[in-house]
């Protein structure tokens, strides 16, 4: 008599392990890609609204060094603008010092400083640019 060799029939499907071990590697994937997207969203936000208050210095910085008159950009532009147009929530500071000017004095020069501040940014946005007498 020869011995029938033992037939097993193919597995059909996963052990209940198996399921376990594939559950927790798509839920610990699911909650990383969550936490990434999270954290993405709220640095996209926040570069949109530094780049706001970029804008928004820049543009002021231009609109002095377009100034017609030197004398008098002291009384047009210091000051501080809390409505500015199409920008909600941002306050502008606009500084002006003088440097020289008088009759014994070698230089003649204004800095200019601007600030931009908002609810969203965590500081806010400053830059200086010197005007001299023209």
């Amino acid at each position: 008599m020869t011995a029938r060799p033992s037939f097993r029939p193919p597995r059909a499907g996963f052990t209940l392990v198996e399921v376990m071990v594939a559950m927790m590697i798509t839920a610990v994937v699911t909650v990383g890609m969550g936490v990434f997207m999270a954290q993405f969203a709220r640095t996209v936000g926040t570069a949109n609204v530094r780049a706001t208050a970029n804008e928004l210095v820049a543009d002021r910085l231009e609109e002095v060094k377009g100034a017609t008159r030197y004398s008098t950009i002291d009384s047009v532009y210091a000051g501080t603008e809390t409505a500015i147009p199409g920008y909600a929530g941002f306050e502008r500071r606009t500084l002006v010092t003088r440097v020289g000017g008088l009759p014994s004095d070698l230089y003649d020069y204004r800095v200019v400083t601007v600030i931009v501040s908002g609810r969203n940014l965590a500081r806010p946005v400053k830059k200086t640019t010197m005007i001299s007498a023209f």
